[in-house]
């Protein structure tokens, strides 16, 4: 084991503005919502834009898409303050991806996507609703384990408005 005796080996204490990567994602004492929101739109954006430039078929685009973009989403969703505003703007912007890499017609239907194959729909993940749900399922979790666990029913009582899952 290493022994921290000198000042240039220890570890100093974290200031306010103070960032560092926890399993991918930026952290600091406090949840920086604007950055981490725009940190992890880009990623979602740039990982979309890496399955179109594969040239698969329409059904491998989507589960590619439903495989390694979303879950880039699906993390942040509970920890990040996502608004509906804030989804809909990355929609948009995956709507223009679509059409730049000719996958979506401008004028086609945009509800089409997220219906299943069987309706005639491309089976896309909706971002809002995958969100709703994952809030709801991790609220749920919380509440039912705070009869059993101590630490979970200390955080329900902590959190006040600190996170989605208030």
């Amino acid at each position: 084991m290493r022994n921290f005796t000198t000042e240039d080996d220890a570890m100093g204490a974290m200031n306010e503005d103070d960032m560092y990567r926890y399993l991918g994602h930026m952290q600091a004492k406090q949840i920086k919502h604007a950055r981490m929101k725009q940190k992890v739109g880009e990623e979602y954006l740039n990982r979309t834009k890496s399955v179109f430039k594969t040239k698969l078929n329409g059904k491998n685009t989507i589960k590619a898409i439903n495989v390694y973009g979303t879950p880039v989403l699906t993390v942040s969703f509970g920890i990040v303050k996502w608004t509906a505003t804030d989804l809909e703007k990355l929609q948009t912007k995956m709507r223009t991806l679509r059409t730049r890499y000719r996958f979506h017609h401008p004028r086609a239907a945009k509800e089409r996507l997220t219906l299943p194959r069987q309706m005639g729909g491309r089976e896309l993940i909706e971002t809002t609703r995958l969100h709703d749900k994952q809030v709801i399922l991790l609220q749920t979790h919380f509440l039912n384990k705070q009869v059993t666990s101590s630490l979970h029913a200390a955080l329900v009582k902590a959190d006040d408005r600190c996170t989605p899952l208030d």
